[in-house]
């Protein structure tokens, strides 16, 4: 029973260092989109940069920005898109873990019951003195 126990434990511990290591991956893989994409806006950046130095009226540069206002707009879309995919992703991995450990708890449940009903019957057939006296009082009345 001891090992049951050990082993159930064992499976916590190991199910909650799953989770933290799911954890902190989908957080290396969110800062590493953020990361692209900032380097994205700073390159986009310059392009628009230099693209306003040659304006050469105002309705050039009208234009300009409202490309530029487009395309900002673009980027944050994409921001908020990917941000949800990782949590929709990260959400689907650890409702997948769940599903798995709740797997592996009933197999316990199933086992710790087991051992209940097996326990159980081992007093049931384990001689009892109190029972045995009751009984021959009864036969030699």
């Amino acid at each position: 029973m001891q090992a049951q126990i050990f082993d159930l434990y064992r499976n916590g511990m190991k199910t909650a260092a799953e989770f933290a290591k799911t954890s902190l991956e989908n957080t290396v893989r969110l800062q590493q989109k953020q990361l692209d994409m900032v380097r994205n806006i700073l390159d986009e950046n310059a392009r628009s940069t230099d693209r306003l130095g040659q304006a050469r009226n105002i309705k050039d540069l009208v234009g300009m920005q409202s490309q530029l206002a487009g395309t900002q707009l673009q980027r944050i879309a994409e921001f908020w898109t990917s941000a949800w995919q990782i949590a929709a992703e990260n959400q689907k991995t650890v409702m997948e873990q769940w599903q798995s450990q709740l797997g592996s708890e009933d197999m316990a449940r199933a086992a710790a019951q087991q051992i209940s009903r097996a326990s159980g019957s081992l007093r049931e057939s384990s001689p009892q003195p109190e029972r045995k006296g009751q009984e021959q009082h009864r036969k030699s009345a």
